[in-house]
């Protein structure tokens, strides 16, 4: 895929010069920075959301499970802030 990146002109200048001096493409230098960079940074965890057996948003009201819960709770579970 082809695509434009703007790049600081320092930062140009630098990847120019430095790529010209190992003798490899400013292309390849930027693919194998981002590489680098891909493989070092987590991937975020996925959201798990509210379980489906608390049944907070089934239409049959409250199951059980969630109405023994204090306000608190119930808002911790809306917002995915379990303690």
């Amino acid at each position: 895929m082809k695509t434009t990146i703007d790049l600081a002109d320092d930062l140009a200048a630098s990847l120019k010069k430095r790529t010209a001096r190992e003798g490899i493409s400013m292309r390849t230098a930027v693919h194998q920075a981002l590489r680098l960079w891909l493989k070092r940074r987590p991937e975020p965890a996925a959201s798990k959301g509210i379980p489906r057996d608390v049944g907070l948003m089934s239409g049959q009201g409250l199951s059980p499970n969630a109405a023994a819960l204090s306000w608190d709770d119930l808002r911790a579970l809306s917002y995915d802030q379990r303690s």
